[in-house]
């Protein structure tokens, strides 16, 4: 992950901001509009230095947040049965445990498949069979 150290430490403490952020904020917009840092600010490290995992960052990022643009529009937060705010939580949590690993420095592709995953099931519950699955209880977050 990132040979430069600068630049794996300026994502860490932009992806930390932005898990702050969207801790704070009450309207789900809001949140998203933090959460859009984290594919950003990745795609302009791409820019910088090419890495694989960099890349992976970024396209789980940009999916959920994808997702989330069309979770939020009012036609879709009145017929959608999961509690937003707790989907938010989720996503807040993944975004503070991808700055987590990128602090550690120590290239577990495990954990990073791990977070990357959660992000996935996240985004996933964005839509409408992942929404239908999550209400049968086949999707927990």
């Amino acid at each position: 992950m990132l040979k430069r150290e600068e630049f794996r430490q300026r994502l860490v403490e932009e992806y930390r901001y932005t898990a702050t952020k969207m801790q704070e904020s009450p309207q789900p917009a809001q949140k998203l509009y933090y959460f859009s840092v984290l594919w950003g600010e990745a795609q302009r490290m791409l820019n910088l230095e090419w890495d694989r995992d960099l890349a992976l960052i970024y396209m789980a990022t940009n999916h959920a947040y994808s997702q989330f643009t069309l979770m939020i529009q009012p036609q879709m937060l009145s017929v959608n049965p999961i509690d937003v705010s707790m989907v938010f939580a989720a996503l807040t949590q993944a975004t503070f445990d991808l700055a987590t690993y990128l602090e550690k420095a120590d290239d577990n592709t495990e954990e990073l498949h791990r977070i990357l995953g959660d992000f996935a099931v996240i985004s996933y519950v964005a839509n409408g069979n992942g929404s239908y699955l999550y209400e049968k209880g086949l999707i927990k977050l």
